[in-house]
């Protein structure tokens, strides 16, 4: 049987049917949210976890609250109010110290900074050994100033250069080390192997017996030049020099769009013929009415 009831937020009377007179609290759902907002806040909540709603910056001790578009589990391991205080008063565990730690100090699956360094100077200089003129072989990115003395300058383009491995083993040492295998590559290799072309790797081996892979060539999108380990280019289908230039590649190759320059005239006119259409090029065409 129905039942006439009262709102316990806006007290109206509201005709309830039998099934929800026991449950029956509220005439609509804008009621409850009143009466929620005034009456289930903190303790009284029935979600509420307990816990401080307020800290103390452990770095500039100035106190802050929980935000609300936050959850409370991270506000319990929160220790500073702002990023730049997390920045200035925060420790920066590394080596056996940080929690990641696996035992391993290099970073096996990720290009490290001094790898991206040696692939920049090396692309500089077109492939080719600065002091020797040997290329088409194993080249080191060597350090003009010293890599230990001068910290501030361990990674600047500008004190970076391009060696052949004898070339950088006389660099660093008095008596070069002759040990070498493979045949020996005609020219100005300064004895190193020959090594293998197209898409393969430059295989040798250096002075000091240590064998090498790389690979030689140029992006797929700008033509620059690029030496990159080998590691780093097998199994890639395409090879560029940077992210920019791999994203108007993927941009042209999914569209069909393909950019062309602006028509010059005058005495820098050009004389080719025009490039012919291609599959998912846009021809614009104009009717006359």
């Amino acid at each position: 049987m129905s039942a006439i009831l009262q709102c316990i937020q806006c007290g109206c009377d509201v005709k309830v049917r039998g099934k929800r007179v026991e449950t029956f609290k509220f005439c609509s759902f804008a009621c409850r949210s009143v009466w929620r907002a005034l009456y289930w806040s903190g303790e009284n909540n029935p979600q509420w976890t307990g816990g401080e709603r307020e800290k103390t910056c452990q770095h500039c001790g100035q106190v802050f609250r929980h935000k609300p578009d936050s959850t409370v589990t991270t506000f319990r391991k929160q220790k500073f109010c702002s990023k730049p205080c997390a920045d200035a008063g925060g420790i920066r565990y590394s080596g056996p110290q940080n929690g990641n730690w696996n035992g391993d100090p290099r970073r096996n699956h990720r290009p490290s900074k001094h790898a991206a360094w040696a692939r920049a100077v090396i692309s500089r200089d077109g492939g080719k050994c600065r002091h020797c003129g040997s290329a088409d072989t194993e080249l080191h990115a060597h350090h003009v100033k010293s890599y230990k003395t001068h910290p501030e300058l361990r990674f600047d383009l500008d004190n970076g250069l391009s060696l052949c491995a004898p070339c950088h083993w006389q660099v660093h040492s008095k008596i070069a080390n002759g040990v070498n295998s493979g045949k020996t590559a005609a020219g100005k290799a300064g004895g190193n192997p020959e090594p293998s072309f197209g898409r393969k790797p430059i295989e040798g081996a250096t002075t000091r017996g240590r064998a090498y892979r790389r690979w030689e060539g140029s992006c797929e999108n700008c033509g620059k030049f690029l030496s990159k380990r080998w590691s780093d280019v097998a199994g890639k289908a395409h090879i560029f020099c940077s992210k920019q230039c791999m994203g108007r590649h993927r941009y042209e190759t999914r569209t069909g769009f393909h950019k062309t320059k602006s028509p010059i005239h005058g005495d820098n006119a050009s004389t080719s013929a025009p490039r012919p259409l291609q599959g998912g090029d846009i021809v614009w065409t104009h009717v006359k009415a």
